[in-house]
């Protein structure tokens, strides 16, 4: 019979397994430095990621604006550029009709010459066709001066000379003497000295009519040269 308050022989005891080693002070503060310092770590990478994100946006909008600014100031270089050019060429068109008007104005005055000349040569000379064609000179003479006029508007300084050597002479030929011989034989009634219409002061006026042809023939050949520069076509 087994004797139950024996005591057990101590070689016949359990053996007791490894026991936890309770955690001391200084492991609980590594612990939380390391916990703390990874908070901060990823608190450093997110602002640095904000940070890099940021950049990235704001070089992408200074990117653009610079990008949409270059296109505008090009649009507008453009634009400037095509209008000057539009308006270079609406100036050198006006220019070349007003050109062509001063040449047809110049070519009709000297057809009005011949047509005086004609009318003074006849022997004996007709009053009426002597002044039909004063009239005639005097309306394609202001067509030619009111063109030389506009010229003046739109031509460049160079053509100055030209026009000079075609006003001046002008101005004298119908000042000095066709004026005053319209005057003398159709200067209204009682005022007519030449009662027979002999006309006898006509070699001097027909001396004056070349002279104004030469001078318009010289006008002509420089100022077509000179506009033809002043157009860029010469």
């Amino acid at each position: 019979m087994m004797d139950t308050d024996s005591t057990p022989e101590p070689g016949n005891q359990p053996t007791a397994g490894p026991t936890a080693t309770p955690p001391t002070a200084d492991t609980s503060e590594s612990d939380l430095a390391s916990t703390r310092g990874l908070e901060r770590d990823v608190r450093a990478a997110t602002r640095t990621g904000r940070y890099a994100l940021a950049t990235a946006l704001c070089a992408a909008i200074v990117s653009s604006v610079v990008s949409a600014g270059s296109a505008v100031y090009v649009s507008r270089n453009e634009l400037a550029r095509n209008e000057s050019v539009a308006v270079a060429q609406e100036v050198r068109e006006n220019q070349q009709r007003i050109y062509a008007d001063l040449m047809t104005g110049v070519t009709g005055f000297l057809e009005g010459l011949g047509t005086l000349k004609g009318a003074l040569t006849e022997n004996p000379p007709d009053p009426e066709a002597v002044q039909a064609a004063i009239t005639v000179i005097r309306d394609k003479g202001g067509a030619a001066i009111r063109a030389v006029h506009m010229v003046l508007l739109v031509g460049s300084a160079q053509l100055l000379p030209a026009l000079d050597k075609f006003t001046y002479p002008y101005e004298s030929f119908f000042r000095v003497h066709l004026n005053p011989f319209d005057f003398r034989h159709f200067g209204g009634a009682g005022d007519v000295t030449d009662p027979d219409g002999l006309f006898p002061d006509r070699p001097g006026l027909l001396t004056e009519i070349d002279r104004m042809v030469e001078v318009s023939g010289e006008f002509v050949g420089d100022f077509l040269v000179r506009a033809r520069e002043d157009l860029g076509t010469g």
